[in-house]
């Protein structure tokens, strides 16, 4: 696993290297007796050793050859950077690819979390980075004839009853399912069909507890947020969960933004847990929508699409992240957009009068112009932004899981918001409580963050203000160089790690990190970082006001008194 494997440089090459004897040992063990006889009768049981057997003996070996380096390059410095960098890129050559292979042939979570390292562009290499993205949109899908299989068994009907046309080429694969284009034959309306594999939530439970054990060696400072994350993730494995997500949302949502945003509708009746049937919503996904225009933007500079994302990714590890955008803004684009729009009509109108006369009486047709223009990154991800607030703040119901391939660029300008089978649900004490931290980031409140941090059950070994406070931040509101400096996302980390390493915190707000961490890559993958609290105090403190606890009469003991029955504290 990508992420485990890279994350494995923090902890020092000594621990690392002992995983392979350590597994083989296990497996030699395993081999031997009643396990043996186990291994060779259960197919179950099977599957899991071989799936755990293929993480350990790629990801461990990869894992030491890293700490190996970093170990090496510490105590005998390589006598430039070009050198020292050198020898990381030879290694992301050499192992990248042996891991991505490793996450396709396992699909499930290794896939997941290979979609969730694609989007720290700040913490892996650009090698490890092409790789990864191929997570996004390209798994290999299952062949048409399980999927159609799986909908008859569920929906106990042909699809042929229930779809009048039905794409065996699936629009989309992802982790564990995939979505098919169809029309419904008795309403004639498009809609988009997601399967899910056969056995993913087997393999889910299984390869959970594999993950675990393998962070718990290569990276134990992550192990605090995995109970939360597998809760989460165990929803997504319930389709009809996901349907009724869609509809609260939907309804949350009414009609503030129905000028800016779009939930699909859900059909329950032809819902089950391994099938969603939903509406069909046009228009490309954001990450292909950025990958076009990058592609032309690439090629009127004269260079490839992976040259000019060197080149800014060169800039960020140089100089850090921007703490905020500060490019054009979204009328400005807007107004471009509008006048290239103009221009191509224009001449289009010519090319139209010339086909028709000149052109006609000649045989030389001329062909028509159609510029391609850029995304709007300012109006998507206010819209975006904003969005999430709502759902956050009002409602407590929000999508826990939003990446650039979860929105759609709709025809008529408005995102579309899909995948809602990682949706999180707040009680009302979490709810505020996310409500003031936000407001205490904006206000650089450390003693308000340091007590909803000590509300939370968080620990660590020096209980350090200034160490919980830039960690928070970090967790909930900045990847930018206000906070990090010239520091990639990992070095800070290693950091704030060394300086006061945590041991315990609750995992209610794990969640609503993961949400700011994806939203704010998606800022990233558009060259628009973000600070989340700038959008989101305003927000955060209007409803504090509407439900009559405004931020200034909050204190620890109302936060005890509000999430005492909630709390569950992880530990690392």
């Amino acid at each position: 696993m990508a992420a485990a494997v890279l994350s494995a440089v923090r902890d020092g090459a000594r621990k690392t290297v002992r995983l392979a004897p350590f597994f083989l040992g296990g497996y030699v063990v395993m081999r031997s007796g009643k396990k043996y006889a186990e291994y060779r009768s259960d197919e179950e049981f099977r599957l899991k050793v071989d799936r755990a057997a293929k993480l350990w003996s790629i990801g461990a070996p990869v894992a030491a050859k890293y700490r190996y380096v970093e170990a090496k390059q510490k105590w005998f410095p390589p006598e430039s950077e070009t050198i020292a960098d050198a020898e990381w890129e030879a290694l992301d050559k050499a192992h990248s690819g042996e891991i991505l292979e490793m996450m396709r042939e396992l699909k499930g979570m290794y896939v997941k979390y290979g979609q969730i390292a694609a989007s720290l562009t700040n913490t892996f290499s650009k090698i490890w980075i092409e790789k990864l993205r191929t997570l996004e949109d390209s798994v290999p899908p299952q062949p048409a004839s399980v999927v159609l299989q799986t909908i008859r068994d569920d929906l106990g009907k042909e699809p042929s009853e229930m779809f009048s046309e039905f794409d065996e080429q699936p629009l989309g694969s992802a982790s564990i399912g995939q979505v098919h284009r169809a029309v419904l034959r008795e309403s004639g309306e498009e809609v988009a069909v997601k399967v899910q594999y056969p056995d993913s939530e087997r393999l889910f439970m299984n390869d959970m507890a594999t993950i675990r054990n393998f962070f718990e060696w290569v990276a134990p400072e992550q192990v605090i947020i995995l109970s939360e994350l597998e809760r989460s993730l165990q929803n997504e494995f319930d389709y009809q969960v996901e349907a009724d997500n869609l509809r609260v949302v939907r309804e949350n949502l009414g009609g503030h933004f129905a000028s800016e945003a779009v939930v699909p509708k859900a059909y329950p009746d032809l819902c089950t847990r391994r099938v969603l049937v939903m509406e069909m919503l046009p228009g490309p996904k954001l990450v292909d929508g950025l990958r076009k225009y990058a592609a032309v933007e690439a090629a009127a500079r004269g260079m490839t699409v992976q040259e000019l994302e060197d080149e800014i990714k060169a800039d960020w590890d140089e100089n850090g992240i921007p703490a905020v955008y500060d490019g054009p803004s979204a009328l400005e684009i807007a107004t471009y957009n509008a006048s290239v729009s103009v221009r191509d009509g224009a001449v289009n109108a010519g090319v139209w009068l010339y086909n028709h006369t000149y052109g006609w009486a000649t045989g030389h047709a001329a062909e028509y112009v159609s510029t391609t223009t850029p995304p709007n990154p300012p109006r998507i991800m206010d819209t975006i932004m904003r969005v999430h607030g709502e759902q956050l703040f009002k409602h407590g119901a929000f999508n826990a899981d939003p990446h650039a391939g979860n929105f759609l660029l709709l025809p008529d300008d408005r995102i579309g918001l899909i995948d809602y089978g990682s949706t999180k649900k707040l009680t009302r004490g979490e709810r505020l409580l996310t409500a003031v931290l936000y407001v205490a980031l904006s206000r650089g409140d450390r003693s308000m963050v340091f007590d909803i941090c000590r509300n939370g059950g968080y620990k660590s070994k020096y209980m350090d203000e200034d160490v919980i406070y830039k960690m928070t931040r970090f967790g909930f509101d900045s990847f930018g160089r206000d906070l990090l400096g010239k520091k990639n996302i990992q070095q800070f980390i290693d950091e704030c790690f060394a300086a006061d390493p945590w041991e315990e915190t609750a995992d209610n707000l794990v969640m609503v990190n993961f949400l700011s961490i994806r939203l704010r890559s998606v800022g990233l993958a558009m060259q628009h970082p973000v600070v989340c609290s700038k959008y989101w105090a305003p927000i955060a403190e209007q409803v504090l006001i509407d439900e009559g606890l405004p931020y200034e009469v909050w204190n620890l003991e109302l936060m005890q008194e509000l999430t005492k029955d909630v709390l569950r504290i992880a530990s690392s």
